[in-house]
């Protein structure tokens, strides 16, 4: 008995150290214009800068690896040691991570082609239209497999949804503005007869790390950085200089406020989001 005890506690401690001296693996998915390869094949976009900058405060040299979202999000629930990005933080999520660093905030809806003849006041009314895309693994088909919804059509990428709704496979996204604006322009589509017939919330995305196995240690030396990164001119630059790239390129209306991007015009009154 007693035999069988310590070859418990041995291998209970052997998977501790095992995740304690896993190496720092950081993870994203293609997101367009935030994540991209540029012409080069290199990774590129705001959001990779960011992490980027960052990692020289933290002085980590862990390459960044893209991967599908949706094995993304299996990894960095399951396996320590992983920054993930970008991660939208939620209700559901809170406890599941650690949550590093914001990175920008959007306002997310329903987007149709054109009004529909339901009125949709909740996420329960999706119900009443024939096919809603999504991407497979983001957080909005989470939030409708939580509502009861059975009219979800998940797609590999937001491309392939994007093209869906212009074809008329689905009735429509959840999905946001800039998205669509992008998609659209990437397609070379006419979009403008697409239309926000339902407006959800404002989003969080961050750089968020792996809870189970990560140590506190790795988390608060994240943290850390990003919190010096963002309070040096060299942020304030990266930040203002794809901002005004996004708006330039994409009539994304966004600024820089409190460390993050906001995917509104400044003239907006700003507000921290409500967080779990």
């Amino acid at each position: 008995m007693k035999h069988g005890w310590l070859l418990a506690l041995c291998s209970l401690w052997g998977a501790y150290t095992q995740a304690q001296d896993a190496p720092l693996t950081i993870l994203t998915h293609q997101e367009p214009p935030f994540v991209y390869s540029n012409a080069q094949g290199d990774l590129d976009g705001y959001a990779v800068q960011l992490v980027r900058g960052i990692q020289n405060e933290a002085k980590s040299p862990a390459p960044i690896l893209l991967h599908p979202w949706a094995r993304i999000f299996y990894r960095a629930s399951t396996e320590p040691n992983l920054l993930v990005f970008s991660m939208v933080r939620s209700a559901e999520r809170e406890s599941q991570f650690h949550w590093i660093t914001p990175i920008t905030r959007n306002m997310h809806g329903l987007f149709a082609n054109g009004p529909l003849r339901t009125d949709i006041h909740t996420l329960k009314d999706f119900a009443a239209l024939p096919a809603i895309g999504v991407q497979r693994g983001d957080f909005r088909e989470q939030m409708m497999l939580e509502a009861g919804l059975e009219n979800i059509v998940s797609y590999t990428t937001w491309a392939q949804a994007v093209g869906a709704l212009l074809k008329g496979r689905v009735s429509a996204l959840f999905f946001s503005s800039a998205g669509i604006n992008y998609y659209c322009m990437q397609l070379q589509q006419d979009c403008h007869f697409v239309a926000n017939v339902y407006q959800h919330q404002i989003e969080t995305t961050y750089l968020a790390m792996s809870r189970q196995g990560t140590s506190a240690e790795l988390v608060d030396q994240w943290r850390s950085a990003a919190t010096r990164y963002k309070q040096g001119q060299a942020f304030t630059m990266l930040a203002e200089n794809w901002a005004a790239r996004y708006r330039r390129d994409y009539g994304f209306p966004l600024h820089l406020h409190n460390g993050t991007l906001n995917f509104w015009p400044a003239k907006q009154i700003d507000r921290e989001p409500h967080l779990p």
